[in-house]
């Protein structure tokens, strides 16, 4: 897997990976606590909707430039359940307040977590279909998985 990664141009590899600062630096922020943790509790999750829809949105366009006669209706669906996944994380953790039945902002990490894991899955069965190159597959293993880590630490960090 390694070998496939080292394949990948520079460009993705450079821009994916830093975009991975930004899951780090609002995970680290909420366990610093303060005033940065409170800029981070709002921006991380607006951040990795952002990055969710992204990865969603590309998937979409995949299909339309692949089968631009016939694009497959899961496949379009799926990209916009993704996209509003997002979405509705971040409006779960806006409408938190403490006398709600559930902590929703703890709902809303957990629906983040889940697309992110959703779409690894689903760009996983895209490059062994051969829809996707190789090298993207270890790619997004790496960002998923600095996502998801991040996203587990916020939900941890916020359970406490």
């Amino acid at each position: 897997m390694l070998r496939q990664l080292s394949e990948a141009p520079n460009t993705p590899l450079v821009l994916g990976f830093g975009g991975l600062i930004p899951f780090f630096a609002g995970a680290f922020a909420l366990a610093l606590g303060g005033p940065a943790a409170q800029f981070a509790l709002t921006a991380l999750p607006i951040y990795a909707a952002v990055i969710l829809s992204f990865l969603a949105g590309g998937r979409w366009t995949t299909e339309i430039v692949l089968r631009a006669d016939a694009p497959r209706s899961g496949v379009l669906i799926l990209a916009i359940l993704l996209s509003l996944s997002s979405w509705l994380a971040v409006l779960l953790q806006a409408w938190n307040r403490p006398d709600m039945p559930a902590n929703l902002e703890l709902a809303g990490w957990g629906v983040l977590i889940a697309g992110f894991v959703i779409q690894y899955l689903w760009d996983r069965g895209a490059v062994r279909g051969g829809t996707l190159p190789r090298w993207y597959l270890p790619l997004r293993l790496v960002l998923t998985l600095g996502a998801v880590i991040s996203l587990g630490a916020a939900l941890a960090i916020r359970a406490l």
